[in-house]
């Protein structure tokens, strides 16, 4: 009896949440997609968040819409998300700083920030006062800029499918800033 009692107790639990996943099994993904943070232990996950975010500002109609294809860097980010998601963030938005600086060299615009220093921050801000970039890409920036900066103070696990969807979204920005030639 005793025996049983312990048993009991140990399994009172793991029971109790199988009973719960399995009554809201079917509810369980819209209601992942309710939760805006989730914190366990001292772990954040925010940045699934962000790249719905960013999904719907590079979903909103624009003057300008474009094809871009992806080549063999994708293909390599998308290899890299695989080992290392981070890295991969990482990766991805060096091809959008450099490609911004690009744009805004080619425009002959500034592109040393407060400190001296080259700066894709300043070349973009440069860009849109230029009027060379619209409002929608510079949203994309800077939703992209804020997904980097939580993936490099490590504010929330970043997953394989996440680095992936962000090396695509990082690149086509880079894809379009790269199309961007002197303003006449």
């Amino acid at each position: 009896m005793e025996e049983t009692i312990k048993l009991l107790d140990i399994l009172a639990w793991p029971i109790t949440t199988i009973v719960i996943l399995f009554l809201i099994k079917g509810n369980f993904p819209a209601l992942m997609n309710r939760i805006k943070k989730l914190e366990v232990g001292g772990l954040k996950a925010e940045f699934s968040e962000g790249l719905k975010e960013l999904k719907d500002i590079a979903e909103r109609p624009s003057e300008e819409t474009s094809a871009y294809s992806y080549d063999s860097k994708a293909i390599q980010l998308q290899r890299v998300a695989d080992l290392s998601p981070n890295g991969a963030v990482f990766d991805a938005w060096r091809e959008v700083e450099l490609a911004s600086i690009s744009a805004a060299l080619h425009n002959e615009l500034t592109v040393r920030g407060p400190k001296g220093r080259v700066a894709g921050n300043a070349a973009v801000k440069e860009l849109i006062q230029s009027k060379i970039i619209n409002e929608k890409m510079a949203a994309i920036y800077k939703q992209l800029k804020e997904l980097r900066n939580k993936a490099a103070h490590h504010q929330g696990e970043i997953t394989s499918p996440e680095a992936k969807e962000y090396t695509l979204a990082a690149l086509e920005l880079a894809g379009q800033f790269r199309e961007i030639k002197k303003k006449i």
